[in-house]
């Protein structure tokens, strides 16, 4: 029964270390935003997007590459042209 006490109060104990490194964090990251205006959060939703969009084109450019299957295949147009025969031409008049 002992150990329950023990292990309980071991608990609560990690559970207030816990509680005030949460609230250093929220501190810092109060103090860190004091400055920021409407304005300057705008701008930098703009740039993020921004990235997010040149991210995004340089992916697909780079998984086009990677997929690319060749639009002319020139062993298969040969073999095509070689192996049906040429109509008859009429000559003259």
């Amino acid at each position: 029964m002992n150990y329950v006490i023990y292990g309980l109060i071991f608990t609560s104990i990690l559970n207030i270390i816990g509680l005030y490194i949460a609230i250093a964090r929220v501190a810092e990251f109060r103090k860190s935003v004091h400055g920021l205006d409407w304005e300057a959060v705008a701008t930098l939703l703009g740039d993020v997007a921004t990235v997010k969009r040149s991210i995004t084109r340089l992916n697909g450019r780079l998984n086009g590459m990677d997929n690319a299957t060749p639009q002319f295949d020139w062993k298969d147009q040969a073999a095509r042209a070689l192996s049906q025969p040429e109509p008859m031409k009429q000559v003259g008049g």
